[in-house]
């Protein structure tokens, strides 16, 4: 049985400057990098990070995978097979090899899907592939490094969520989870939450509109790692132009 190793190198919240040591390393050390490119779409935040701290790295040591965020086309597990093929022509020749992805390679990011997809291949191809993890700084740490307040302390609640394909009613009652948690301050994150930041901002003002209003309710948004100036919930909902928040918004709640 052949043995593989591959590196899944987690780059941090999207700040350059947030790379691990131990990251740098790894990659300035491997023959290929593989790194996730976005279909329909200029996004290639991965790339970007990458280049911003390895500017000599050679372009013949990157190779783009392909994949589909909003699976506009259900494309994404032919993808992720073809994906994990292209890493193993790569192993199978004894070269070194990572790939990349923003934030935490275990916490919600195209490593999941991936690893399906060689576990699969491995499996069929009677081979011992085994998968080495560099963790990133994930990007909620980095938005409560920013908000700058102590809101995660002893006995307080912290529930992280995604809110993609949640109804209403599921979305309620995560919140009354929180907000009846017994210790004050808690809090809720929801991850990839740029397409429902509104929505979200609604079913809070329609639930706890007196708790913001009377400060015991704070909201912050992290996009492409800027931190927005603390929400005001009437604003946002009363604006004639709602923006378009990036797929990997944050929005974090406050319960104070």
């Amino acid at each position: 049985m052949n043995n593989y190793l591959l590196n899944i190198v987690g780059l941090g919240p999207g700040d350059p400057d947030l790379i691990t040591l131990k990251a740098l390393k790894t990659l300035k050390a491997s023959d290929f990098v593989f790194y996730p490119r976005v279909l329909y779409s200029n996004n290639n935040f991965a790339l970007d990070i990458l280049k911003a701290n390895l500017i000599d790295i050679c372009d013949s040591k990157l190779i783009p995978l392909d994949i589909e965020m909003k699976k506009n086309f259900n494309l994404n597990k032919t993808l992720y097979d073809e994906n994990a093929l292209k890493i193993f022509q790569k192993l199978r020749k004894n070269y070194i090899c990572s790939y990349i992805t923003i934030g935490d390679p275990v916490f919600y990011s195209t490593y999941t899907e991936l690893s399906k997809s060689l576990k699969q291949l491995a499996d069929n191809s009677d081979a011992a592939l085994n998968i080495n993890i560099i963790s990133g700084i994930s990007s909620f740490n980095y938005l409560l490094s920013l908000i700058k307040e102590p809101y995660v302390i002893k006995k307080s609640s912290v529930l992280i969520t995604v809110p993609i394909d949640k109804t209403d009613l599921e979305l309620e009652s995560e919140i009354n989870f929180i907000n009846f948690a017994k210790n004050k301050p808690s809090m809720i994150i929801y991850m990839k939450a740029g397409n429902f930041v509104y929505k979200l901002l609604d079913i809070y003002k329609r639930m706890l509109y007196s708790d913001f209003k009377n400060d015991k309710l704070k909201f912050y948004l992290l996009e492409k790692s800027a931190l927005k100036d603390c929400i005001n919930l009437d604003s946002y909902l009363q604006s004639d132009t709602r923006c378009a928040y990036d797929y990997f918004s944050i929005l974090a709640a406050i319960f104070i």
